[in-house]
């Protein structure tokens, strides 16, 4: 009898423990790692919300640029970190559905992670030279089948998701455009203003300047909404081409097995975050939208969409370099 007794409070512990550990966390300073070096994107992001996500849950936000591997380091460093809430990372979809199919990885998604929210959506837009002519979707299909083969598509990296856009772009317009990776989108975004490029995907925030100024041309915008910051271009949904969906997203994970209670006080913390005028407007002058998610929800997402990229980089063979 009183080794049963034993064995059941012994049962117990974990679940009194992570209860515990939700009922009085945070009690000090949060470390939320960026995969990447400062300055970029996903540095800028985390910034942002660092202040908001401090005044929600009355702890400092410590950020912690961990670049390297395509942001595969830092994202590992917190996998591989104790699930008690001190330590997440803010990354870059890339990292997370991408990665994994074209390079080696030493975690898996979502198994080693604790899924916790999409905190920016970043829609990627296909943009012409304006010698191209073109300035509608179907104006630039049927330019393409008359021009086969003739006409550049550059991309901001190699095995990235513009690369990948402009495969999945390809294959479901059927037209025969070539693919020229990039090792940025700076040196991209020069040669399509010279026109050494005809086309360009990237992230809306590199090319939203130019596009402002009238120096390149927005052909359609491979998101599932159009954006605030171009509320007249179309999505590709609206030209029949509803799977051309490409949406650069960043958001929040924590290592696996973390507590309930903990993981719903930081999706709380994160909605609130989101909603803030200085993480909302900040994101927004970029032609970035500040968003939420429930966990289920994202967790659902990095399946999905991990098999759409692992069938689009297969097809096309697609490898990191």
């Amino acid at each position: 009898m009183r080794r049963r007794t034993l064995l059941a409070t012994a049962a117990l512990l974990p679940a009194t423990r992570a209860f515990a550990q939700g009922n009085d966390w945070p009690n000090r300073p949060i470390r939320i790692v960026v995969p990447f070096p400062p300055g970029g994107p996903n540095d800028i992001i985390a910034r942002l919300y660092a202040p908001a996500l401090t005044a929600v849950l009355k702890q400092p936000i410590v950020i912690e640029n961990r670049g390297g591997a395509g942001g595969g380091i830092g994202v590992d460093a917190v996998a591989k970190s104790a699930p008690d809430g001190y330590s997440l990372v803010i990354s870059s979809s890339g990292s997370l559905v991408i990665n994994p199919h074209v390079m080696n990885v030493p975690y898996k998604i979502p198994d080693d992670f604790t899924p916790i929210s999409v905190v920016t959506l970043v829609p990627e837009a296909l943009v012409a030279h304006p010698s191209l002519g073109v300035k509608t979707l179907p104006e630039l299909i049927a330019l393409a089948k008359r021009q086969p083969g003739r006409i550049n598509i550059g991309t901001a990296g190699s095995a990235g998701i513009s690369q990948l856009a402009a495969e999945l772009f390809k294959a479901q317009t059927g037209i025969d455009i070539t693919v020229v990776p990039y090792r940025g989108a700076a040196p991209a975004v020069v040669d399509l203003l010279g026109n050494s490029i005809q086309l360009l995907f990237a992230d809306l925030p590199v090319i939203l300047p130019h596009i402002r100024s009238n120096a390149l041309v927005p052909v359609v915008l491979a998101s599932r909404q159009r954006s605030p910051s171009l509320p007249d271009l179309p999505i590709t949904a609206e030209h029949g081409f509803p799977q051309v969906l490409a949406d650069n997203w960043y958001s929040m994970l924590g290592p696996a097995k973390l507590p309930a209670p903990i993981l719903a006080k930081l999706s709380e913390a994160v909605k609130i975050a989101s909603q803030t005028p200085e993480v909302r407007d900040g994101l927004a002058s970029q032609g970035a939208q500040a968003t939420w998610t429930t966990p289920a929800d994202f967790t659902a997402r990095l399946i999905s969409e991990s098999e759409v990229w692992r069938r689009v980089a297969q097809a096309a063979n697609i490898r990191a370099d």
